[in-house]
């Protein structure tokens, strides 16, 4: 059986990650700073290490055993020192791994914010990248996980992941607290689109790039739904939602790389990424399925 390890098993990506690899089949084993999530992945029927991944080199005996790492981790302080010291730690798994034999896969999560502003043409992952300020040291990350390539045994995927929706957490929770409110604040000129994913639809990508690492190795690819959805037509969705309840809409400059991030306009084209893996989104849209979406919210956080 396949071992694989979660680096931020209990995020909001990390956990359904972990799933996603535990219904394929896979022996998952996922990293966690705390103590409180032992118990949820447990539930999972995951293995839970407790382990300072800003420390990896403390996993050396995790890593080791692993067949497939996916790192859905990050540091919002640290970010590039932090995954500079990760992947130091997997290159010498990964030349550890050479000695004994066997191959190592190791996929690394990015995001779609590094291609920037697209407009409506729509970019695909071999674009120009125009990183939107704040994370242009995810590129230099990218080259330094795509250079492990160079290492015997080890094969490397980086993943390019839309604004994330579904379940609880992520950017969108922020809108349904503001419907429930019933001010709903959004950053920008609310004129743009947005390339989303449901991050279940994400989680099964993770299964099959690992499925299929042998053919795509040292590639990048994207994960978005077919088609972006219109923040106007994401605020009259919810406004549906509240019926005769007023609601109202404010704008507001934005303040972090989160807000500016929700301002692009991006269509990313993704059809390299099914044609290689055979993955399809299959959930709906945010807009489509806002009231199921809406409702696991509310399930989730009004206890």
């Amino acid at each position: 059986m396949t071992n694989v390890l979660i680096l931020g098993a209990s995020g909001y990506i990390g956990q359904q990650v972990s799933r996603a690899f535990s219904r394929a089949g896979f022996r998952v084993h996922g990293v966690v700073r705390n103590e409180e999530h032992v118990k949820t992945l447990a539930q999972d029927e995951i293995y839970t290490i407790v382990g300072d991944l800003k420390r990896p080199e403390t996993l050396v005996e995790h890593f080791d055993l692993a067949d497939v790492i996916v790192d859905t981790s990050i540091d919002y302080n640290e970010p590039a020192e932090y995954t500079k010291n990760l992947l130091v730690a997997v290159k010498k798994a990964g030349e550890r791994r050479a000695q004994r034999g066997g191959q190592l896969t190791f996929i690394h999560t990015s995001g779609v914010w590094v291609q920037g502003e697209t407009g409506f043409q729509g970019v695909s992952q071999d674009s120009i990248l125009q990183p939107l300020k704040g994370v242009e040291w995810r590129i230099k990350v990218e080259q330094d996980v795509l250079a492990l390539q160079q290492v015997p045994n080890i094969r490397v995927v980086v993943l390019r992941p839309a604004l994330v929706y579904g379940r609880t957490g992520g950017y969108f929770d922020s809108l349904f607290s503001g419907l429930t409110t019933g001010t709903i604040r959004l950053p920008g000129s609310l004129e743009n689109s947005l390339s989303t994913i449901h991050v279940d639809d994400l989680a099964e990508l993770y299964v099959k790039v690992a499925e299929h690492a042998p053919v795509l190795k040292g590639q990048t690819l994207t994960a978005a739904n077919r088609s972006s959805e219109s923040v106007q037509d994401i605020v009259r969705a919810l406004r549906r939602l509240a019926g005769k309840r007023e609601v109202k809409v404010e704008s507001f400059k934005p303040t972090n790389v989160n807000d500016e991030g929700v301002t692009l306009t991006q269509v990313i084209d993704t059809r390299s990424t099914r044609a290689v893996t055979g993955w399809e989104p299959r959930k709906r849209t945010f807009v489509e399925g806002v009231a199921e979406y809406f409702q696991s919210w509310k399930a989730t956080n009004q206890q």
